[in-house]
């Protein structure tokens, strides 16, 4: 009886599921910058819009679906930095007691409410027969600076997640954290369906769990870090090397390029440096973060170029994102990039971070261009004169 509530329970999720994904399947609903999902060949991509819908829950929601399609031979592994809302909570326990094998690596943020405590608790007393959760003091990895890490960095960062349901092996990575204020902000969740992806997603998952890049008998240097077959490259944190700031180095700007950046904070000189040079040589360059601080600084004239103010704005965001259609490596593409990490010194050699890149991909490049572009839409000038000093990182 408890099988056949759980196949009814399934059903119904999967029902909810596609009348969330059916009606964007053709990106309809993202392309016009409102918040939904749309699914093709393999790729999901979720997006918020605070402004047009309040409390957007449609990443945060996301992960709640995703495991309620779990259930027995099903695995489910999640690491994420922050974790208080009931849903998802509620969802991960229901499908580790339905029979699926649930693993978790957080931060230690995770204890300092009832809901992350709570599930820390709930999972490791529901299968004492395996270790489900590992806290991690500080960023599971060790750095890749000789510190001191810089203030509120040397953190497990993710919001990471890796599936495998009904046979289908998924490679997850969101903007948001599964707490209350980022149904306000704006968000992205991106899945992929690849086991070569999945494999490197578990290598990584199992170094973070043992706190060490020496799990599993090969020890990882920065070059094993990063993954990549055909379109998809993948780069994994702590990393004295950039998946966003080697696409930027790579981009050109042949007639009609544009370049579109979201990420809630942007504080590396090197990554300002690039943007300002692909506005000097052609291309369209937009920008918005989430601080006037910051806005300022990246609106100020460097040795590589001036980006317009006018085309720097601000607005209430947790993403980090770029788009582009412009010259890469010598050929126009469409170029997404992705993931947990903003361009900080601690985003690139002191946390836990996974960031993923997608090169002709025309659809997936049109769901995130309007993601950007209602973002962009509802964003400001900065109200403020304040120009913060950003320290170089010491790697």
């Amino acid at each position: 009886m408890r099988t056949r509530r759980w196949i009814l329970k399934l059903a119904a999720g999967l029902l909810g599921l596609a009348a969330l994904t059916t009606s964007t399947a053709s990106g309809q609903s993202a392309a016009a910058g409102k918040s939904g999902c749309a699914i093709r060949g393999g790729i999901e991509a979720c997006f918020t819009s605070p402004p047009t819908v309040t409390a957007d829950p449609t990443v945060l929601g996301r992960a709640s679906t995703l495991f309620d399609a779990a259930g027995p031979g099903d695995t489910i592994r999640v690491a994420m930095f922050r974790w208080d809302i009931k849903p998802p909570t509620d969802a991960l326990i229901a499908a580790q007691r339905r029979g699926a094998v649930v693993y978790l690596v957080g931060d230690d943020d995770l204890r300092l409410n009832r809901h992350g405590r709570r599930l820390i608790e709930t999972i490791e007393q529901q299968d004492p027969d395996r270790t489900n959760v590992t806290i991690c003091d500080g960023a599971c990895l060790p750095w890749r600076a000789p510190g001191p890490y810089p203030d509120s960095q040397d953190v497990q960062h993710l919001k990471f997640y890796l599936t495998e349901i009904g046979g289908v092996q998924s490679f997850i990575t969101s903007s948001a954290n599964l707490e209350d204020r980022q149904y306000r902000q704006y968000n992205s969740f991106l899945k992929i369906d690849d086991p070569g992806l999945y494999a490197f997603g578990l290598d990584y998952f199992a170094r973070l769990e043992a706190q060490s890049v020496k799990a599993g008998g090969t020890r990882w240097d920065d070059r094993r870090k990063t993954w990549s077959n055909g379109t998809i490259t993948a780069s994994v944190y702590p990393n004295r090397s950039d998946l966003l700031l080697t696409t930027l180095r790579d981009l050109s700007c042949p007639r009609g390029s544009r370049v579109s950046a979201m990420f809630a904070v942007i504080q590396r000189d090197d990554v300002r440096r690039q943007l300002a040079r692909l506005s000097d040589a052609g291309c369209r360059v937009r920008i918005v973060t989430s601080r006037d601080t910051v806005e300022n600084w990246l609106e100020s004239p460097q040795p590589t170029g001036d980006i317009p103010d006018a085309l720097v704005r601000t607005v209430l965001t947790h993403d980090k994102m770029l788009v582009a259609h412009a010259g890469f490596r010598g050929k126009v593409s469409d170029v997404v990039v992705t993931g947990t990490s903003n361009t900080t010194c601690g985003g690139l050699l002191y946390n836990d971070e996974v960031m993923v890149r997608v090169v002709g991909n025309r659809w997936l490049h049109d769901q995130y261009l309007a993601h950007f572009d209602d973002a962009y839409a509802h964003a400001r000038q900065g109200t403020t004169r304040v120009m913060p000093v950003m320290k170089p990182c010491l790697a």
